[in-house]
């Protein structure tokens, strides 16, 4: 449902559900999971990995994760350009 809100409109405004992360990367928040990305140009959506939640904050290693993959799926795809939302 969340993704094809953002699909739909482009943005979701509502924190609870999707929330900037910092260092480009994103949180989809549908409940019990949550689903960290960053975007691409065009509007696409590059999910980076994904966890169920298990406590209030988000597992540092849960973060580090997502930054790793990002990086690595940038330096495959030199001629990706980010997007910021």
């Amino acid at each position: 449902m969340l993704c094809q809100r953002m699909g739909d409109f482009g943005r979701i405004m509502d924190i609870t559900k999707f929330r900037a992360e910092n260092d480009g990367i994103y949180a989809f928040k549908p409940q019990p999971d949550r689903y960290l990305a960053f975007f691409k140009k065009g509007n696409k959506i590059i999910v980076t990995n994904a966890y169920r939640k298990s406590g209030d904050k988000m597992p540092k290693k849960e973060k580090k994760l997502a930054i790793k993959n990002r990086a690595d799926y940038l330096s495959r795809n030199p001629d990706i350009e980010e997007e910021e939302k």
